[in-house]
């Protein structure tokens, strides 16, 4: 684990650390001389955190669930880059992630390769992975990652959320419960 030299008390601060995702409260860092901008140090997993003078956070907290089941690579990869991108404002990125997670996701579950977008989530909905009636929170990634990637539009930290959080579903439904199924049978539940 990283030492930090010359460590310092400072006013306490309360922040989700964006490295390890607890919530704690720190006085312990570095501090600029004008007082302006602050370096806290996580006492969970001992790394920085830097805020400036409006009170901007580096890292950005994560946003999302942070999934402990295996699921595939490549989906965990994205999903994780989606998380990243929000933490630090890139929101049009959130939207084109969540997007080519629903053609990962699909092809994962047996779709063929290199179809056309909505043949994705055709897929998906004919073959039952997204639950009866939930066709519309899909339809909406499809619809914003569609803006995003074809049309002069830029996106805010809400469209941004709602996707993680459509994906996070998905993802839940798909392979968490699954896995979990497959255990509980496993174990004779």
């Amino acid at each position: 684990m990283n030492e930090w030299c010359n460590i310092i008390e400072i006013a306490s601060k309360s922040y989700t650390c964006g490295f390890c995702g607890n919530q704690i409260a720190s006085d312990k860092g570095y501090i600029t001389k004008d007082g302006l901008s602050e370096i806290y140090i996580c006492h969970k997993c001992n790394k920085p955190t830097y805020f400036d003078r409006y009170n901007n956070k580096i890292p950005g907290t994560l946003y999302g669930k942070e999934f402990k089941v295996n699921i595939p690579k490549d989906i965990q990869q994205i999903y994780n880059e989606a998380r990243k991108c929000f933490s630090v404002g890139a929101y049009s990125a959130v939207n084109m992630c969540c997007r080519k997670l629903l053609m990962h996701i699909a092809v994962e579950c047996g779709a063929d390769e290199n179809l056309k977008f909505i043949e994705y989530v055709n897929y998906l909905d004919t073959e039952n992975y997204i639950p009866k009636n939930s066709k519309k929170w899909v339809d909406i990634i499809r619809n914003k990652g569609n803006q995003t990637n074809h049309e002069i539009n830029i996106s805010d930290e809400n469209d941004a959320k709602q996707l993680i959080k459509f994906i996070e579903i998905l993802i839940t439904l798909i392979y968490e419960i699954q896995l979990e199924i497959s255990e509980g049978e496993h174990d004779g539940v």
